[in-house]
């Protein structure tokens, strides 16, 4: 099983084209986009490049869609939740659910995944998992990255899938 994930699009086309792109590439049995994918560009076509991905594609509503996307909120989740890796993992945007404020269904061992902040993390906090996926299209640690989840554990990648960071499962 392989999952990958990406946040934070803006409506940045290109940023969408080069997930897509990344997704083709990592082959992962499900793609999950972390919210605020929208933006004032052309929703149309970000929909259109989005749901020619292989993958299963799971879409989660970030803050930013709320305004700029209404006509596309229907295909748009608050969150999911899915049971992989032994463990629960939720998928979350970032802006109510992250590392400060973590959701009631999750147990030591379990993940959080969200974006939200632009800024690419892996962390243990309490003995949950906390994976922030950071932005390809406006990172605000200046790496444009996702997450890609998998048996071993979760891994945070450049633009040209580089290994920033690892996290291993227990």
């Amino acid at each position: 099983m392989k999952i990958c994930v990406f946040a934070d699009f803006h409506g940045d086309v290109a940023a969408v084209r080069r997930a897509a792109d990344i997704a083709r590439k990592e082959q992962p049995d499900k793609t999950v986009v972390c919210g605020d994918i929208f933006g004032r560009s052309d929703g149309a076509e970000i929909a259109r490049i989005l749901g020619d991905m292989e993958s299963v594609l799971y879409l989660i509503k970030g803050n930013n869609d709320w305004y700029s996307a209404t006509r596309f909120l229907d295909g748009l989740e608050d969150n999911a939740v899915m049971y992989h890796f032994g463990r629960t993992l939720f998928f979350t945007h970032g802006d109510r659910y992250n590392a400060l404020r973590i959701p009631p269904v999750l147990n030591k061992g379990d993940a959080l995944i969200h974006g939200h902040t632009h800024m690419a993390s892996l962390r243990r906090i309490e003995g949950l998992y906390v994976c922030n996926v950071g932005s390809l299209a406006r990172p605000r640690d200046g790496v444009p990255s996702y997450l890609l989840l998998d048996d071993a554990g979760a891994a945070i990648k450049t633009a040209d899938s580089e290994v920033l960071s690892r996290i291993d499962w227990d």
